[in-house]
């Protein structure tokens, strides 16, 4: 019996609750413009502190090491410039190219 008698019960049974919803209904209901208006704005007040709290906000050291370190000078392949050197001295072609992009570089 002490074990049966300490358990609690807990399914919710509607037809208690429904009457004291009503009894809750009626005064609440002249106070709901109110009601929901302060709502809203509690919201509204939320928001803006988010907004305001994360537009103030510092990154973290962890990404700041990582910006710094993948925002370095750019690596140009030796071997690559030694290629497009010799295609630019055997192709005449490709060597006017080159001479027109280096005289004006903005011309399609």
């Amino acid at each position: 019996m002490g074990s049966n008698g300490m358990k609690k019960d807990l399914n919710f049974d509607f037809k208690t609750i429904l009457p004291r919803l009503r009894k809750l209904q009626k005064p609440l209901s002249a106070h709901q413009t109110f009601i929901v208006t302060l709502v809203v704005l509690l919201a509204y007040v939320f928001v803006v502190w988010q907004i305001s709290h994360l537009a103030t906000a510092e990154p973290s050291a962890n990404a700041q090491s990582a910006n710094t370190t993948t925002s370095g000078v750019p690596v140009v392949d030796k071997n690559a410039i030694k290629q497009i050197q010799t295609l630019e001295q055997n192709n005449t072609s490709v060597h006017t190219l080159f001479e027109n992009a280096r005289n004006n570089p903005f011309q399609e």
